[in-house]
């Protein structure tokens, strides 16, 4: 069996940039494709998320029409080794998919996933079918905002921990926060100035020591952060889970729905502008909508490989 998948550069406007996701299309004729299955297909792609999409209405009639023309999808995402409940930057990479490669005219996709439903709008400049390894266009995702705080935090995961110097490389520490959510511990580092944004951007954490300081896998990733200068960013970050298989995500969208939040209150604003800074790179627009409990993540994606993946049979 065959099935389509694509290669998606998300929250870049240029290829080889940002954070790619592998998407994989799932037809009926596809399902029900087990959870082992998914695991050894994002095991292979070897990124750091493989999203798989699939239309549950309709019968296998339309299996050719339905990526094209239908605007809500169930969407799963794996890392190489587990299944996760939210990940923003292989969301963005789906909606792309499905907009700039499939022709999809939808001005909104709906998502049902493990983290309830997320909604990913076109941005007036991005037009079907732009793809073709050039900038598809703009796309605003609406994310849950996660709360994390200072009260959650695990007692062996405390600003003298060895997970979070570990993770910062000594640097001084103003806040540690713990979303349980989604299992990520966030670090803000102390300091704005050109010495520390070196430094924040020289840290390469031991994959082994941060394992060892959290054994009983309570975390899937930790974030570290600083404050910009506030010229083309508010805020930067990085982010590593070797929990999960990864030593270092390019961009996390998700990381942004507690980003937003804790910038925005710092800051005193509710629009921002975040660099992810490994070695790839991304840029996102981030809005925190706390009333509504929403935040929107806004970024580019670029397309830069289509393929068919050639399942054996029986490998459902």
């Amino acid at each position: 069996m065959q099935l389509k998948c694509y290669q998606i550069d998300a929250f870049t406007d240029a290829p080889f940039a940002g954070n790619p996701a592998a998407v994989v299309l799932l037809p009926r004729r596809a399902l029900p494709l087990s959870n082992a299955t998914r695991q050894a297909i994002a095991a292979e792609f070897n990124l750091s998320e493989t999203a798989y999409l699939e239309y549950e209405g309709g019968d296998a009639d339309e299996d050719s029409a339905v990526f094209a023309s239908k605007s809500r999808f169930r969407l799963r995402w794996f890392t190489p080794a587990a299944e996760v409940v939210l990940c923003g930057h292989a969301t963005l990479a789906a909606a792309a998919a499905l907009l700039f490669e499939e022709g999809n005219p939808a001005a909104e996709l709906v998502f049902d996933t493990l983290s309830g439903e997320l909604r990913v709008a076109r941005q007036p400049a991005a037009q079907p079918g732009s793809g073709s390894g050039s900038p598809g266009g703009r796309l605003s995702m609406d994310l849950p905002l996660v709360g994390a705080s200072t009260a959650e935090v695990p007692a062996d995961m405390q600003a003298a921990s060895p997970l979070v110097q570990a993770a910062c490389g000594g640097l001084p520490v103003s806040d540690v926060l713990y979303a349980a959510q989604l299992r990520y511990l966030t670090i803000v580092l102390d300091g704005t100035g050109d010495a520390t944004r070196q430094a924040f951007l020289a840290l390469q954490p031991s994959t082994s020591e941060l394992v060892a300081a959290d054994p009983g896998g309570q975390l899937v990733g930790v974030i570290v952060t600083m404050q910009a200068d506030g010229q083309q960013h508010d805020f930067y970050s990085r982010f590593f889970g070797p929990w999960v298989g990864i030593t270092e995500d390019p961009v996390t969208g998700s990381a942004h729905s507690i980003l937003g939040p804790y910038w925005a209150d710092r800051l005193g604003c509710q629009q921002l502008r975040a660099r992810q800074c490994s070695a790839r790179g991304g840029e996102l627009a981030v809005e925190v909508r706390r009333g509504e409990g929403r935040v929107t993540v806004t970024g580019n994606a670029v397309t830069t490989l289509r393929a068919q993946l050639l399942l054996p049979q029986g490998s459902q």
